[in-house]
């Protein structure tokens, strides 16, 4: 029997879609922690309002008789209602796509099971590789990196290198992804702009395009640019502009300072901060490459510390309860700090306060189970308290697993940011989902030929945001020694 291109389609979606779907149901760490939400969409865009303020039409009065006001009670409170905002979330796409050759397909038009072993790999990879990009921007996803947490105020033009906690190797690939897309002549000087806010005000302390912060333009001299090195706790940033720096000695308490990556561009020389706009060096002034590459979904990190979060400035005193809990251990050094429980316990005593509700999980990088660990052995009188000795007679299975704090787990991800511990009440995050995840076949079919190759491709997607809820109750305690830290 003749096996057809349509015979192929049929084999991908009965044999792979499912299992597929099941693997990012299973894998994906973001669904197995936050559930989906069904919303009304209108085009690209839902919109989901959030409750802000209390009903101020609600007070106690006193009554008429006694009162000392001549037999009339008090004036009823003034009516009031509740107070929302509305949070317009945008839908990201997210991609997954595959090829297979000519001469791969040919062998199948005699059997179907010589097709399923080759596409085999090619699914599993495809899996294996939208797990890993979807895992990772749970955390880093919208275009924030990280926190800086230390107190300083860099001069115009100078460079220095932060106490920095989060992902710098996201850093160091977008830049490597920069080099190698083609647009600059110099490609060893690619250099990433960041946006850098305050989150003690949210206000951005960077002097780029303020007009449109999210689009800066690469010839504006006045941002601040990550030049490298890439190395874990620290974050070399340089001061382009003349006139100003960045100035975080003003900082109250132990907040810290979110990092965003904005965009990408090289210096084409004459001096520093002097980018080309097309004078003559052989690149037109459209071409500055965006860091980003392609618009992702929120994270964690922009989620809880963005000052824009889904159109609503959390800079403004009405949306204080937008606002999230991001400090550091100790904010005036330029070191990372020890862990300890008394930081650990301020931290859910402030979500309380602020949240009325404690977290239901602490996500941590590996790394940072060794420093938990640590606090949780104990040796005295001869006595060694370790977690975890497992196993049957003349068995021992010794490690760090199963640890809680204040009977909140502590989770593992490879994808949250060294230096950090991550507090989340699960159930006021959701995902928004325009397309659920599945092969593309809105014509009926999978693969469709690539043209001027011997060669059909096909894909599978994702349209979807992740959105918190109620910020508030969440929280992100950043500044913490891992192992293998360089400023320790």
């Amino acid at each position: 029997m003749t096996v057809t291109i349509q015979t192929l389609d049929k084999i991908l979606k009965d044999f792979y879609l499912g299992p597929i779907i099941e693997a990012l149901n299973s894998q994906v760490e973001m669904v197995q922690l936050f559930q989906k939400s069904v919303l009304d969409w209108s085009g690209r865009q839902v919109v989901i309002p959030i409750h802000v303020g209390r009903n101020s039409g609600v007070a106690f009065a006193n009554e008429s008789a006694g009162d000392g006001g001549g037999g009339k009670g008090d004036t009823l409170p003034t009516a009031g209602q509740q107070t929302h905002v509305n949070l317009n979330v945008t839908a990201k796409y997210l991609y997954g796509r595959f090829s297979l050759s000519g001469p791969a397909i040919a062998t199948a038009r005699t059997t179907a099971n010589s097709f399923a072993t080759y596409v085999e790999s090619e699914m599993d990879g495809l899996v294996r590789d939208v797990k890993v990009q979807a895992n990772q921007e749970m955390f880093v996803g919208g275009s924030a990196i990280g926190f800086i947490h230390e107190q300083v105020n860099m001069a115009a033009g100078a460079q220095k290198n932060w106490a920095f906690s989060g992902n710098i190797d996201i850093a160091s690939s977008m830049q490597a992804e920069a080099r190698a897309a083609g647009r600059f002549f110099v490609h060893a000087d690619a250099q990433l702009a960041v946006r850098i806010t305050r989150l003690d005000t949210y206000e951005t302390v960077t002097h780029a395009n303020t007009d449109d912060p999210e689009n800066w333009a690469l010839g504006d001299t006045t941002a601040v640019f990550i030049s490298g090195p890439f190395v874990e706790g620290q974050i070399n940033l340089t001061a382009k502009n003349t006139s100003g720096g960045v100035n975080l000695s003003t900082l109250v308490g132990n907040s810290a300072a979110l990092v965003e990556v904005v965009s990408c561009g090289v210096d084409a020389g004459g001096g520093a901060g002097n980018f080309n706009n097309g004078g003559g060096s052989g690149l037109d002034g459209k071409d500055w490459y965006t860091a980003r590459i392609k618009p992702t979904q929120e994270g964690i990190y922009s989620n809880l510390g963005k000052k824009s979060f889904f159109g609503n400035n959390r800079s403004t005193a009405s949306n204080s309860p937008l606002r999230s809990t991001i400090q550091s251990i100790d904010m005036t050094s330029t070191q990372l700090a020890t862990l300890n429980f008394g930081r650990m316990q301020n931290m859910l005593d402030e979500i309380l306060i602020l949240g009325g509700e404690d977290p239901d999980c602490i996500y941590v990088h590996p790394g940072m189970r060794q420093e938990y660990a640590s606090l949780v052995t104990v040796t005295g009188s001869g006595t060694t308290l370790r977690k975890d000795v497992q196993g049957g007679p003349g068995t021992a299975d010794v490690g760090y697993s199963g640890y809680a704090f204040n009977g909140i787990p502590l989770k593992m991800s490879r994808h949250c940011g060294k230096g950090l511990m991550v507090f989340l009440r699960t159930k006021v995050w959701t995902i928004t989902e325009l397309q659920s995840f599945g092969m593309a076949d809105l014509d009926g079919n999978v693969l469709s030929r690539v043209s001027s190759r011997d060669e059909f491709e096909g894909y599978v997607r994702w349209y979807y945001n992740l959105v918190c809820k109620e910020p508030n109750r969440n929280a992100i305690l950043c500044g913490i020694k891992f192992p293998g830290s360089t400023n320790v």
